[in-house]
């Protein structure tokens, strides 16, 4: 992760990296979430348009006392 880890907002406890994993067609497929910009147009075909839409990965960051999560895409 490409951030500096900020002290957790709810507790002040250490934050630690990491990001969470979508599931597309069930268990076959395993990626990383991503930020769209704009709102989402629907697709028949693929269920969301993204053409012509920037995207950016996620990542989130875990409180280690409280669990508290807060996600960052840069």
């Amino acid at each position: 992760m490409s951030i500096d880890l900020p002290d957790c907002p709810k507790c002040g406890a250490h934050m630690e990296p990491g990001f969470i994993v979508d599931y597309a067609y069930g268990w076959a497929k395993r990626v990383q979430s991503k930020w769209v910009e704009g709102s989402p147009i629907h697709s028949w075909w693929s269920g969301l348009s993204l053409r012509g839409k920037r995207t950016i990965y996620i990542s989130t960051c875990r409180c280690t006392s409280c669990g508290f999560l807060e996600s960052y895409a840069k």
